[in-house]
């Protein structure tokens, strides 16, 4: 655990604290989002003040710490999906643009990663699976910010929140293929991804259960019935993750899609609870993106700056527009709302999360190019944050979607 002092914990907490919700109320000031604040703010923190990260003051717990709160996100993520309704041809569309588009970008990213950054190719399928997600972290904020509403605003959405947890999982069942290094391993990683997505199911149907039981007993009381609700993501999150790693993300995300519907059924409500989820997810993602960012190593980052620059390029450039096309083939968007849906492809939180912690038990087995893995999917971070949330606004204007 860490050596500081209780005072010197408060204080790390406090500039966490303090940078993330400054950064979140400068930004609109500035007329952008503000991701683009939170990732220099806390890279520039951990330059700063190294001994205020919190991988330091937490040690061992603080991966547990980061799952659960980006289990809240995605739980969130799952319950405003509730208020976007999909016509039929859109969800083609999201599952194309999840399944087939999701093993378009781990392919082409592993051999764009192997190219360019000249990394072994363990490491290389490593970062594919971590740049496949994209979440509610970045999509919704930045749609958002542009008043972006309708289909494509919705296929985003799904899209994005969904890939989180897949990405997740697929970069624990590389990590496992690494870490066996047998021919046989491989089957076993993709029985356990299979394992995985049941096991997340389950979770999730449990969860629902115990906040329906719980908000029945305590119902008419809203604070307590907040509490039933977080109570159960949290111990359906952690048990799942207990059980499989990473599925804890997935059976918080269909918890969140399945709770609002079955409480209805029912008789119990969610409304009371979702300002003080907006609240909880709002301070999460600031807090997250600046503690993640703290960790990331300067030099490492010069090291690899140029060709990780062009590796997003082709991330921007080639995949996101090759996915884009085959998702949306045969469907009946428009060419404007095919065009802005290839302009949309930022990474969120849990690119660097699953880099951070995987990355470190790659170190620990020593395979070579390890200590690149979060620098990397940092910088991919901020550059697709950055060129996605900066172009926006203009490309929705000028594509004529932000009164969709």
């Amino acid at each position: 655990m860490s050596s500081l002092s209780p005072g010197q914990i408060m204080l790390a907490a406090a500039l966490i604290f303090g940078l993330a919700t400054a950064s979140q109320i400068i930004a609109p000031r500035l007329r952008i989002p503000a991701l683009i604040l939170l990732l220099p703010a806390g890279f520039l923190l951990g330059l700063a003040a190294p001994q205020f990260r919190m991988d330091s003051v937490l040690g061992d717990a603080f991966p547990v710490v980061v799952d659960l709160v980006v289990a809240v996100i995605l739980f969130h993520g799952g319950l405003e999906l509730n208020n976007i309704k999909l016509a039929d041809p859109d969800r083609k569309t999201v599952r194309r643009l999840v399944w087939i588009g999701g093993t378009l970008t781990f392919l082409g990213a592993t051999v764009a990663a192997y190219l360019i950054l000249d990394l072994n190719w363990s490491i290389a399928f490593m970062l594919g699976a971590v740049v496949i997600v994209s979440g509610p972290t970045v999509v919704t904020p930045i749609l958002d910010f542009a008043g972006l509403r309708g289909r494509v605003r919705g296929i985003l959405q799904w899209e994005g929140t969904f890939l989180d947890p897949i990405g997740a999982m697929v970069a624990v069942v590389v990590f496992q293929v690494i870490r066996a290094s047998g021919q046989e391993s491989v089957g076993e990683a993709f029985l356990s991804f299979v394992g995985g997505i049941v096991v997340g199911v389950i979770a999730a149907a449990v969860g629902v259960v115990l906040f329906i039981v719980g908000g029945r007993l305590v119902k008419g009381n809203d604070l307590l019935g907040t509490q039933v609700l977080l109570g159960s993501v949290i111990v359906v999150a952690g048990v799942a993750n207990f059980l499989a790693d990473e599925t804890g993300l997935l059976a918080a995300l269909l918890m969140g899609i399945a709770a609002p519907r079955l409480a209805r059924k029912f008789g119990t409500s969610l409304d009371d609870s979702q300002p003080f989820f907006g609240t909880l997810v709002s301070i999460g993602i600031g807090v997250l993106f600046i503690t993640i960012a703290a960790l990331v190593p300067a030099a490492t980052v010069a090291s690899v700056l140029l060709p990780t620059l062009l590796l997003s390029a082709v991330l921007i450039l080639v995949l996101r527009p090759l996915v884009v096309a085959i998702g949306t083939a045969r469907s009946d968007l428009t060419r404007n709302q095919r065009v802005f849906i290839a302009c949309m492809d930022p990474r969120g939180i849990v690119a660097p999360a699953t880099a951070s912690s995987i990355g470190a038990a790659l170190i620990a087995l020593k395979v070579d190019g390890a200590e690149n893995l979060l620098p990397v999917a940092f910088i991919v971070v901020a550059v697709t944050v950055a060129v996605y949330g900066l172009c926006a606004i203009p490309l929705a204007r000028a594509l004529r979607l932000n009164s969709d």
